[in-house]
């Protein structure tokens, strides 16, 4: 068989050959297909119950309780966060109960936050508890006031009272025998009754602070007010004069939780007799001791 012979013949087999192959390939890549082992993984949750008891209030009406779930800050797992409303407390009483369910398992901070009817936060609380594994846990959470710190300075001048109802020496007799109530004026109350609300009432002690321009000054520290631009009215009544003689000032104030703030009351007298009745007959302490009066500085 010659050269050109044999290669004829091999090609003429390759042509049979080749197909042959190429048809056995596809075949074996239309095999069926077949599972792929890989570990189970598997969320492990738990829930909480969690009850706040919403303190005494009486500066408006705590419309939403909300409870926060996050890792505690000693927990080093990671987990989304969850944040879930609580009911709000039954009629007449003051206890917030809320069930929140698929928490991953781990110690958990549980925040549970008080807002009034204009989204302030009025109260803020947190506890820390761990979360097991299909179990539900009781949590409890104490809830308390959120506000600024305030210090409010009263001014009585001499220069501009009039000196034939009272003079210098009035004025600096006036002290022991008088109280200053400082209310806080709320913008569209829910109810008339809130449209005035006590921070607080306290005697100004034996006697004024005499400053360098001959005023008479007296300043008290209060904490817990709400945060946010508010208005303050200052009565200062002589309780020796029959509900005759007061003084009063109105006031704009910006309050946060960092710093203290300042607001100065210039009290002029009061001269409308019904204006005066009112003064002396307001209900001017919080029943609920939502402000804490920190110190009166004489």
């Amino acid at each position: 068989m010659t050269i050109i012979q044999t290669l004829t013949w091999t090609t003429e087999k390759l042509r049979h050959i080749v197909p042959f192959a190429l048809a056995t390939l596809l075949l074996a890549c239309e095999a069926k297909p077949f599972n792929v082992v890989a570990p189970a993984f598997e969320r492990r949750e738990g829930s909480a119950l969690v009850s706040a008891t919403i303190p005494p209030f009486s500066r408006g009406l705590i419309q939403r309780v909300e409870v926060r779930v996050t890792s505690a800050p000693t927990d080093t797992s990671r987990m989304r966060t969850i944040t879930r409303n609580m009911n709000f407390p039954s009629p007449g009483g003051n206890l917030s109960v809320g069930q929140v369910t698929d928490i991953l398992i781990g110690l958990r901070r549980f925040e549970v936050r008080a807002f009034d009817t204009l989204g302030t936060i009025r109260f803020s609380g947190f506890s820390d508890s761990t979360v097991s594994f299909n179990q539900t846990h009781l949590v409890q959470v104490d809830l308390g006031p959120i506000g600024g710190r305030i210090e409010f300075q009263t001014i009585l001048n001499p220069s501009t009272i009039d000196s034939t109802v009272i003079d210098s020496a009035g004025i600096a007799a006036l002290p022991p025998t008088s109280v200053l109530d400082v209310l806080e004026l709320i913008d569209n109350p829910h109810h008339p009754s809130f449209s005035e609300l006590p921070v607080f009432s306290v005697a100004l002690g034996e006697r004024f602070t005499l400053d360098d321009e001959q005023r008479f000054t007296k300043t008290i520290t209060a904490s817990t007010i709400p945060t946010g631009v508010r208005r303050f009215v200052a009565h200062l009544k002589d309780l020796s004069s029959n509900q005759t003689l007061a003084f009063a000032d109105t006031i704009s104030v910006e309050i946060d939780a960092t710093s203290s703030a300042s607001g100065t009351f210039n009290l002029s007298l009061v001269e409308d007799t019904q204006t005066i009745i009112e003064i002396f007959t307001k209900q001017t302490l919080p029943p609920d001791g939502s402000i804490v009066v920190v110190s009166p500085q004489f």
